[in-house]
């Protein structure tokens, strides 16, 4: 985990992240009073708030832990594996989105009758999102592992828990972003320093290339160079 705090900020794969996710996060901060209102106009469903409630339960161990011994038993090395990288990712990302939390920003639209779990272990500042950070970190991992089949569980997990937090006025859409976002760089950085290379088929064609920033110089001309390849 410490080792993929660091090594995020050079994994190039999180420039391909960073390319989608700071524009629409920018664009969701200028946005946010509309588009919070509008969510909490709507109806929140039961499988939304249960969804959202149990993201508190799974910020502990239990799904890692259980996955990695599993995997032990079975003699199943990738799952061992998975169950460490997804640790790993789900640990980062919290501690990141805890410090964040802390820097000055907007409040919750709703800040009435928050529980502990909101006030006791994070800042003021709603951006980002913790209570997704367990579903987001299980897609991110499953997409990496066993492809978009296996991660579209987590993933509509993630949306309903993302759901549960907007309709509740306990976040804005930028903290959903945000987080999504962070949860993915996270990641990259956790799959970069544990070097696992026997990753999903789609990852790799996904993800998988080189990716080069230079300088090209033709004549008195200088201008960047770009090369990518599969």
């Amino acid at each position: 985990m410490i080792k993929g705090s660091y090594l995020q900020f050079s994994e190039s794969n999180n420039l391909y992240y960073a390319a989608v996710g700071v524009p629409l996060t920018w664009y969701a901060f200028e946005e946010d009073k509309r588009m919070s209102d509008l969510q909490r106009s709507k109806k929140l469903r039961k499988i939304y708030d249960i969804t959202g409630d149990l993201g508190i339960v799974f910020n502990f161990p239990l799904v890692p832990i259980g996955a990695y011994y599993l995997g032990k038993k079975t003699g199943d090395d990738k799952l061992s594996r998975f169950a460490m990288e997804y640790a790993a990712t789900l640990y980062l990302t919290l501690l990141e989105t805890g410090i964040i939390s802390y820097i000055p920003g907007h409040e919750r639209p709703n800040k009435e009758g928050q529980s502990k779990w909101e006030t006791s272990f994070r800042g003021k500042n709603s951006f980002p999102s913790g209570h997704i950070v367990p579903y987001s970190a299980l897609f991110f991992k499953t997409l990496q592992f066993y492809g978009p089949y296996y991660a579209a569980a987590p993933l509509v997990l993630t949306y309903w828990a993302s759901l549960q937090r907007m309709r509740e006025g306990r976040h804005y859409v930028s903290d959903i972003l945000g987080s999504f976002f962070l949860t993915a760089f996270a990641s990259e950085g956790v799959r970069k320093a544990s070097g696992f290379r026997d990753n999903h088929p789609f990852y790799k064609w996904l993800f998988e290339h080189d990716f080069d920033l230079g300088v090209a110089r033709q004549g008195d001309a200088i201008g960047p160079r770009f090369t990518f390849s599969f």
